[in-house]
């Protein structure tokens, strides 16, 4: 049996560059059958051999778009296909005769997704849509560290490939059931609005207090991280978040209990800390804390260490393919597991420019455009009629739940009760809870069974992220949620994936990062450095989304349900695109730690009189022709740091106006929370939302752009306080049972 929920779906991917490939490059993993077409003379970006790793599983076509015959054959492949993606700046396809508009008549199921770098509807549209322009402009650099810094994870084009993906299913979707393709738009910059998260919402609202939230409970919190300020016995480091219970425990067992009545430890404290973490290696201390105490703590691990890790290995996380110019390599895999429908990850490695040509041609003769049967329920959200139960906490599967939401499912979002417990469980409630009902259920008790039960036997999709002990305890394994509900849907999140032996350890966002290399990257070494921004929560949310979405859509053709699984370390292995991929005489060589500006003198932040800029597309000739870097002499070794004391004379704004003017890409690196958040065009296209959530206040969240062009997301109710809905929603559930 052929594996892939997309079996039989034609795409073409006329996307160069990280984002449009990467979306085709995911759907074709997942079965579609994906044609990429390139320019003449091959792809137009290849650092870091990325497209081993993007042009997988494709077939390769090299069309001259200017040349008569060659524009006509890219004309019949949009004309047959099923889906088409592009990422050119606003109108280039158009320019071409080549846009949306050209196929409505000749195919009007076709899904016709476009990943520029800003909206058509920006006034930034013609703007060249590279990462480090983007990232200036949407404040990713500054983030939420008190010091601006160089990131080079390009997640603006990670997050734009991962909405575009969720997008194109929901569009799927609906066309199942209406037989209408439509037009899907996800801007890199738009998605860099999903990256910053809950660094939008304002005013920030304080945790409630925990249980028995006295000095102690904080000075232990405060006394575990010191395990991680020293080098193990190995050299290397750990990275540690456990959850309360974990943190209880682990000072139990290893902190002497006088250390908590001092705001500092003593040198002789320090000194005995010392030894404590030498005592073990990296990895005995990530399965100590995580065997013996249930508490989230890993070994901090380079990528490079990852790619090679068996966890990562058996769990598919990474994945062996066989490239046709790199020999073996290994990649990552899938970002949310179909444990029904499966994937096709690696099966084919990437082909070569024009190398599927006669095939390509041959197949056009008699390919007709997608011929399906209107529907009969019209036009509606694409998950009209869906609910979801989302038990999930902080932060990934709420947000994959507000996605669901926003894509029109009724999503009933279910706490304990007693939060006082664990009020970390609340982090970004008032920004990833919007669009849902907001209810108390105490599981523990016969009548919380009860109405579990009943909502069981009547949702979708049972979304949750529960440790491994949970699911017997509650009764709620797939079998025995399956016997209930036979088309039910599993969503499981967790920090590490099923199938290797860390599946079912626990921990929060960082643990992914640092396990799979990106806190080692951002440190610049093996000592690891948080990221301040929530890469693998808020992208981890996108790809389970991607799995919902994937999952719904295989029931709907087969009528079968199924398991799926996303969590952190897979997502810190895609989020590392362009990097993340290992082959024999790799050189792992891209811009890492806290010195890293960029990638090269011509690509990179540089600080002005006033702030800092981001420069891109520039050469030794354009800066020349400014007449202000007269004095350089870019052919020497200290080029770069000349280059750096002329961009101290000069305001941001002057530089953007005079480096503009001869065609270097330039721009001021922003404050997300203060200028991309009160900017009118995030305001107008829904990106950022000020509106009352009832028990809690008015505030501002980032919230859902438009995207779809007929069934585009909607933001629904602002959220009310935690549990607000309960008493509605038993009422409605008592209405539904007596009738």
């Amino acid at each position: 049996m052929e594996k892939g929920t997309l079996k039989g779906l034609r795409i073409i991917d006329f996307g160069q560059y990280i984002a449009g490939p990467m979306a085709a490059m995911i759907l074709s993993d997942y079965g579609a059958d994906v044609i990429h077409v390139d320019p003449p003379g091959g792809p137009r970006w290849n650092a870091y051999e990325a497209n081993a790793v993007l042009m997988r599983g494709k077939k390769n076509i090299v069309l001259d778009l200017n040349d008569p015959d060659d524009h006509a054959i890219a004309y019949r492949l949009i004309e047959t296909a099923d889906v088409v993606i592009e990422n050119f700046r606003p109108g280039v396809m158009r320019r071409f005769g080549l846009g949306k508009e050209n196929f409505y008549a000749s195919n009007p199921a076709l899904i016709y997704c476009s990943i520029p770098g800003f909206s058509e509807r920006d006034t930034r549209a013609g703007l060249r849509g590279w990462e480090g322009i983007i990232a200036a402009e949407s404040g990713l650099y500054k983030g939420m560290s008190p010091k601006t810094r160089f990131n080079a994870l390009m997640l603006a084009s990670i997050f734009a490939a991962a909405q575009a993906v969720h997008s194109i299913l929901a569009a799927l979707i609906v066309r199942e059931k209406s037989g209408k393709g439509q037009s899907v738009e996800t801007p890199l910059y738009d998605a860099c609005f999903e990256v910053q998260g809950i660094n939008g919402t304002a005013p920030r609202l304080p945790l409630p207090p925990m249980e028995n939230n006295g000095p102690r409970v904080v000075r232990d919190y405060e006394l575990v991280q010191y395990l991680a300020k020293y080098p193990t016995k190995d050299g290397r480091y750990i990275q540690i978040t456990p959850p309360p219970r974990g943190v209880k425990q682990l000072v139990e067992a290893f902190i002497p209990e006088e250390w908590a009545t001092h705001k500092e430890l003593t040198p002789e404290e320090d000194q005995e800390l010392r030894k404590l973490v030498a005592s073990k290696t990296a990895l005995e201390w990530e399965r100590t804390a995580q065997e013996d105490y249930q508490a989230g703590v890993v070994a901090a691990q380079t990528a490079e260490e990852w790619i090679r890790d068996r966890s990562a290995i058996d769990s598919r996380s990474v994945i062996p393919v066989k490239d046709p110019l790199l020999g073996e390599t290994m990649q990552p895999g899938v970002p949310s597991l179909m444990l029904g429908s499966g994937d096709c990850a690696g099966a084919s490695p990437r082909h070569l420019p024009d190398a599927d040509r006669e095939e390509i041609l041959k197949d056009l003769e008699t390919r007709t455009a997608p011929q399906l049967h209107l529907g009969t329920e019209g036009i509606a959200p694409p998950l009209a009629g869906i609910r979801v139960l989302d038990f999930c906490q902080v932060l990934a599967g709420p947000i994959c739940g507000r996605i669901l939401a926003e894509y029109g499912a009724e999503v009933i979002k279910i706490n304990n009760p007693r939060t006082y417990e664990n009020t970390i469980a609340m982090v970004g409630h008032e920004a990833v809870n919007n669009g849902k009902y907001t209810t108390y259920l105490d599981l523990k008790s016969e009548e919380g069974k009860a109405i579990l039960d009943k909502l069981i036997r009547e949702s979708d999709v049972f979304h949750c992220n529960f440790s491994q002990g949970v699911y017997e305890r509650l009764g709620i394994t797939e079998e025995q949620l399956r016997e209930k509900n036979p088309e039910i849907i599993l969503s499981q999140l967790n920090v590490h994936s099923l199938g290797g032996w860390r599946e079912w350890e626990r921990g929060h966002e960082d643990l992914g990062e640092a396990v799979a290399g990106i806190t080692c990257r951002y440190g610049g070494g093996i000592k690891p450095e948080t990221i301040p921004l929530l890469v693998c929560d808020n992208l981890t949310g996108q790809y389970s989304a991607i799995g919902v979405l994937l999952a719904i859509y295989h029931r709907m053709r087969t009528g079968e349900g199924q398991r799926i699984q996303a969590c952190l370390s897979r997502t810190a292995t895609l989020a590392q695109v362009p990097y993340m991929i290992g082959y024999e005489g790799k050189v792992w060589d891209e811009p890492a730690g806290p010195d890293a500006k960029g990638w090269g003198m011509y690509d990179r932040i540089y600080t002005t009189s006033d702030g800092m800029v981001f420069l891109t597309n520039a050469d030794a000739e354009k800066l020349r022709s400014s007449g202000l870097f007269d004095a350089v002499d870019f052919s020497a070794d200290d080029a770069e740091k000349e280059i750096e004391s002329v961009f101290l004379t000069r305001s941001s704004q002057a530089w953007v106006e005079t480096l503009s003017s001869q065609g270097c890409e330039i721009r001021t690196l922003r404050n997300f929370s203060e200028e991309c958040m009160e900017e009118p065009y995030a305001k107008a296209s829904g990106l950022s939302r000020w509106a009352y959530h009832p028990g809690i206040a008015t505030l501002r969240t980032v919230s859902c752009g438009p995207r779809l062009s007929l069934t585009p997301p909607v933001a629904g109710n602002a959220v009310c306080e935690a549990g607000g809905d309960t008493e509605r929603f038993l009422d409605s559930l008592q209405r539904s049972a007596d009738i």
